[in-house]
C-alpha cells in the first residue's frame, strides 16, 4: 500500500514538474499594437542592416551587454562584443549578404517577447560560389532604454 501510494506521489510530482514551466509562463494574451510595431520594426532594420553589411546598424539590434546571448547552429557566442566580432567576420567573408526573414510567430512573455521564424541567407563568398543557408530561429526581443532589441537569440540550420 505504502509503495502504491509512493508511485502516485511520485507520478503526480513528474506530471507537476512538466505542467509548472508552462503555468509560470504567462503571455497575457496578444501583442499590443504599439508592441507589435515595435518588435516588426526590429526585424525590418535587422534585415536591412544585415543585406547592407552594416554592422553598426546591425549591432544597434542587439542588447549592448555582457548578458547577451546568441547560438548559431550550436555554437554560444555570449557578450555584446563577441556577436559584433561574428557580425563583422561574416560580413568580411562575403561579397554579399541578403537576407530574407519569413514566417514569424509572436508571443508575449511578461515584458518580452518571444518571436520564432525563419530566415533565408543568400551568401556570395569572396571567392566562391554563391550560396543559400535557411534557419529556424527562436529570440527574446525586449525594449531597453526605449527600443526593442534582442537580448537572446537561438538559430539552428535547416537540413537541404
Amino acid at each position: 500500500m505504502k509503495r502504491t501510494l509512493l508511485r502516485v506521489f511520485a507520478l503526480e510530482l513528474l506530471i507537476a514538474a512538466a505542467l509548472l514551466p508552462a503555468a509560470c509562463v504567462t503571455s497575457g494574451g496578444a501583442l499590443n499594437p504599439a508592441e507589435k510595431a515595435g518588435v516588426e520594426d526590429l526585424v525590418n532594420r535587422f534585415s536591412d542592416a544585415m543585406s547592407r553589411k552594416d554592422l553598426d546598424g546591425a549591432m544597434a539590434c542587439f542588447w549592448n551587454s555582457p548578458e547577451l546571448i546568441v547560438v548559431l547552429f550550436g555554437n554560444t557566442q555570449r557578450g555584446y562584443e563577441t556577436v559584433r566580432g561574428g557580425i563583422a567576420a561574416m560580413f568580411e567573408q562575403n561579397e554579399t549578404v541578403k537576407l530574407t526573414v519569413s514566417e514569424i510567430s509572436y508571443v508575449p512573455v511578461g515584458n518580452m517577447v518571444m518571436a520564432v521564424g525563419t530566415a533565408t541567407y543568400d551568401l556570395k563568398p569572396k571567392g566562391g560560389p554563391a550560396m543559400q543557408l535557411v534557419e529556424r530561429w527562436t529570440d527574446l526581443e525586449q525594449k531597453i532604454d526605449g527600443r526593442w532589441v534582442y537580448v537572446l537569440d537561438h538559430a539552428t540550420m535547416v537540413p537541404r
